[in-house]
């Protein structure tokens, strides 16, 4: 009976997956996770290929650390048109920071960089999910204030979410971006630079809480709420670039 959820899940039947998860809630409380991971389905309203629903079953955080021209993102960054304006996302309930509208991969001065990330995914990526292409479909600059915070979501209308670190305060240890874990593990892909692979490791906690450094780029599951927490009342502007993908069918 338990695993009939996933056996609909995996038929692209989300709501009836939700159904009969709510069910076996009233006797399992760790089923309620599974739950509002089947309901993020639910609402997505898209039909999956089952190699790809097998492969978002299990929650996946990717890390790498790239050489990409920071200093010129940050330029354009700074020279925005519209920075520091009120905009849709001007009151979604954060702390002292800015983001800027979700369409900068649509911009000149920030298409480059868009198509090098969605490249780079693409390439360390895809195959994990059995799948050859990935496209970014969305990406917006956040700058973060002394004390910022940006409350727990998760994104409903992509596959991956990820952020591309471009400016970080290196002794900030207290501070940094949380991943609510939903179930049990949560399989962790780390590029090691020395040996020039990428390492996999599996996490087993609530909340998984990644310290960036400048140039580190991190993505996830979009299904995974995250927040952030800025601690560093000295802090001066933290500036990251997010973005969301989707898989292309």
């Amino acid at each position: 009976m338990k695993n009939f959820p996933k056996f609909l899940y995996l038929c692209n039947f989300f709501r009836l997956a939700v159904y009969f998860s709510k069910f076996i809630s009233i006797f399992s409380k760790k089923e309620k996770k599974r739950t509002s991971f089947y309901n993020f389905f639910k609402k997505r309203k898209r039909h999956f290929d089952k190699d790809l629903l097998t492969a978002f079953y299990r929650p996946k955080i990717f890390i790498f650390n790239h050489d990409f021209e920071t200093k010129d993102i940050i330029d354009s960054i700074y020279n925005y048109e519209n920075l520091f304006e009120v905009n849709e996302f001007t009151n979604d309930g954060h702390k002292n920071i800015f983001q800027s509208e979700h369409n900068l991969n649509k911009k000149k001065e920030f298409i480059d960089t868009s198509k090098s990330i969605e490249n780079f995914v693409s390439k360390n990526i895809a195959n994990i999910f059995n799948s050859k292409k990935i496209n970014l479909i969305k990406m917006w600059f956040v700058i973060t204030k002394q004390s910022g915070i940006i409350n727990k979501h998760s994104h409903f209308d992509s596959d991956l979410s990820g952020v591309l670190y471009l400016k970080v305060n290196l002794n900030s240890s207290n501070s940094g971006l949380e991943i609510f874990n939903p179930l049990e593990e949560m399989d962790i892909y780390k590029y090691n630079l020395s040996l020039n692979k990428i390492e996999k490791s599996t996490f087993t906690g609530d909340k998984y809480l990644f310290n960036p450094k400048n140039n580190d780029l991190i993505i996830f599951n979009s299904y995974l709420e995250h927040s952030v927490q800025n601690k560093d009342s000295n802090m001066t502007d933290r500036i990251s670039l997010p973005f969301d993908l989707i898989f292309k069918i």
